[in-house]
């Protein structure tokens, strides 16, 4: 019976060395562990990954603090969390308009500009046309 290829471990930190894998070759681990979620979506059985260090550090100040009602202090956490959420969002839009409008006003200066150099140009063309026509009235 012959061996099943092993695939090396792949590190999110450092790329893989050599030549990538051929087709049909081996399959790394990622794209196993991939393959095996989706297999258990597709039945139904969603596999949910919980971070144990926050449970704990959420036991931790439940314990710390006196008067704690998970349910009361709950609700209003998720209320501060969606309010500050809200506020930021509304902050990042006025953001937005605001640099729409530096931008507007930076292309109207820049026009205006280009106009104000036209107005002079044509008032000293006109301020030399008087004198010559001066100097031509004096002869």
């Amino acid at each position: 019976m012959a061996k099943k290829p092993t695939s090396p471990p792949a590190y999110a930190s450092k790329p893989r060395r050599g030549r990538p894998p051929k087709p049909g070759g081996p399959i790394p681990q990622v794209e196993v562990q991939r393959a095996y979620r989706a297999r258990l979506a597709a039945a139904g059985k969603v596999v949910r990954i919980v971070d144990t260090r926050a449970t704990v550090d959420a036991r931790l100040v439940a314990q710390s603090i006196p008067d704690f009602d998970q349910a009361k202090d709950g609700v209003f956490e998720r209320q501060m969390v969606e309010s500050t959420r809200d506020q930021l969002r509304t902050a990042l839009v006025r953001l937005e308009l605001r640099e729409e409008e530096v931008r507007d006003l930076r292309d109207r200066n820049a026009h205006l500009e280009l106009e104000l150099q036209r107005q002079r140009r044509q008032l000293t063309n006109a301020l030399k046309d008087n004198i010559v026509l001066k100097q031509q009235a004096k002869r």
